[in-house]
């Protein structure tokens, strides 16, 4: 019945936001490839990808973030970063943001887009509250329902050149919440070890 779901809906698209693409969404990005199974095979429920907002395109992401990847089993090579605009937020069907700034810079810029935005800690907290047989687009829908207001309190520190027990700190954060979206949106047990 997975595979029918998969075939009759496009996959879901995530994009995560920090603020130069550098460091948390990349991240993020990089390690829900590795839960999805690095490459995620074509039939996958959920596709992922990262920006940031106001962004700083064409930059490398940061060493202290590649090496938390690194530690994980995964691969920070090739990352470009690049900037929040009209057109990917069209092409998404959620925003996940590192900090209630972002959902706020993303809102005021392109309101139409708003409704689709959430943080990080706020979606994670919803879907732990959807019932666990809805997943996918169910699970997001459900999210949406049940949603408490986004905050400063659920913000993701920003590690940048903050050093390495900021960027652990990041990481950690991240792979938790990570664990319960990618579960939920794909459809699949997401465990992330390290």
């Amino acid at each position: 019945m997975r595979a029918e779901a998969v075939r009759s809906h496009p996959p879901l698209h995530v994009l995560f936001v920090c603020t130069a693409n550098i460091s948390r969404s990349p991240y993020a990005e990089r390690r829900a490839v590795q839960l999805l199974g690095a490459p995620p095979p074509p039939e996958a429920a959920l596709r992922v990808s990262s920006a940031g907002v106001p962004g700083f395109p064409g930059r490398e992401m940061d060493p202290e973030m590649g090496a938390r990847l690194r530690e994980r089993g995964a691969d920070h090579l090739g990352h470009v970063s690049r900037s929040v605009s009209a057109q990917i937020l069209a092409d998404v069907d959620v925003v996940v943001t590192m900090e209630y700034a972002h959902r706020m810079r993303i809102a005021t810029s392109w309101p139409e887009h708003a409704p689709k935005v959430f943080g990080l800690q706020q979606l994670t907290d919803a879907l732990e509250r959807v019932p666990t047989s809805a997943s996918g687009r169910a699970a997001l829908e459900g999210a949406l329902a049940l949603a408490r207001p986004d905050s400063l309190s659920w913000d993701v520190a920003d590690p940048y050149r903050r050093g390495r027990k900021a960027a652990r700190a990041a990481a950690a954060e991240i792979d938790e919440a990570l664990a319960v979206i990618v579960g939920r949106l794909a459809g699949i047990p997401a465990v992330l070890g390290n």
